[in-house]
């Protein structure tokens, strides 16, 4: 029967590795070996999209919008889904707002922020304005307003020819 202790090195805390000091059932200590951790990721990095257009007004700076609305749906592009890493831009008035690329092919989402009223000058995000997209140079207004009527979260599926 063998017996394990572990020994942390210095190097653990930077993320070196760990030796392993091993008895046998005698008593007697058996050679050191070497453990080094790898480095894992869930999923490969992605492209940082473009920052909103000029005149959209956030709600923070945060990553994702406080409330956090969001319009997201089914994308094709000539009949075809739209492939990973698909930029895809929310409009205001045909005005661009917040990007995102697709996740996977065929779908999209993109957080928004709603509302900005009384500000000078207006900002284009303001309850009222009309939802749209922009893919590959295509832009589709959604026929739907900024505000209560469209929800937190609005889905809208987008053909682009």
């Amino acid at each position: 029967m063998l017996k394990y202790a572990l020994v942390p090195l210095a190097g653990l805390f930077a993320g070196v590795g760990l030796l392993f000091t091993t008895w046998d059932a005698a008593g007697q200590q058996l050679q050191h070996r070497r453990v080094v951790p790898m480095i894992a990721r869930d999923q490969p990095s992605r492209p940082v999209p473009p920052p909103p257009g000029p005149g959209y007004c956030g709600s923070s700076d945060a990553a994702v919008p406080y409330p956090p609305n969001a319009v997201f749906g089914k994308l094709t592009i000539g009949g075809a889904l739209a492939p990973a890493e698909t930029l895809v831009t929310l409009t205001f008035d045909g005005k661009p707002g917040p990007s995102a690329y697709t996740l996977e092919a065929g779908g999209y989402k993109v957080n928004y922020a709603a509302g900005g009223q009384g500000h000078t000058p207006p900002c284009i995000n303001e309850v009222g304005t009309e939802l749209g997209l922009l893919v590959n140079g295509v832009h589709v207004p959604f026929g739907a307003l900024v505000g209560p009527e469209t929800g937190v979260a609005f889905r809208r599926d987008i053909a682009i020819p």
